[in-house]
């Protein structure tokens, strides 16, 4: 898919910093050091208002290159498959942007007793909305380590 220039522009990645274009906002973004990339997962917070639009889109853009990866979805999907019962003050959330056979998701650890303080997160693909949404752990296709600084994210779409 071709993107629009202003489009592909406005994805080139600047460290700690979204790029979602209105009227879509930021649900999560990070960088991934290991790849030199920027995830970002973008969300129309009400989609009402914007017949026609897509709800959500993602995008994965390794340095300064045009996105490797970009694709609008209509819903997300949400996880707690990675809760841990044994650390009471954590809670973490997955969410995932269907697209085809796959889901593209990010998954973060906050620390309850210090609301929006990230602990980890991280940013995953799943080759099946069964794979993202069981309760069975680790069986992503592949698992990206976020910078905790660079993270940016709206907690309130994020909690259950």
């Amino acid at each position: 898919m071709k993107l629009p220039v202003a489009l592909t522009i406005a994805m080139i990645p600047t460290l700690s910093m979204a790029n979602c274009i209105p009227p879509w906002q930021t649900q999560f973004a990070c960088d991934i050091p290991e790849r030199n990339a920027r995830v970002e997962f973008c969300r129309i917070a009400e989609p009402r208002l914007h017949p026609g639009r897509a709800e959500l889109y993602y995008t994965f853009v390794t340095g300064t290159r045009p996105a490797e990866l970009y694709f609008e979805a209509e819903s997300y999907i949400f996880s707690t498959k990675e809760m841990d019962a044994d650390r009471p003050s954590e809670i973490t959330s997955g969410i995932g942007y269907p697209r085809g056979n796959y889901v593209y998701a990010f998954f973060i650890t906050e620390d309850r007793r210090r609301p929006g303080n990230v602990r980890d997160a991280e940013v995953r693909a799943y080759s099946s909305v069964d794979a993202f949404s069981n309760s069975k752990r680790s069986n992503d296709i592949i698992k990206l380590r976020c910078e905790r600084s660079s993270i940016v994210a709206d907690f309130d779409s994020i909690r259950p």
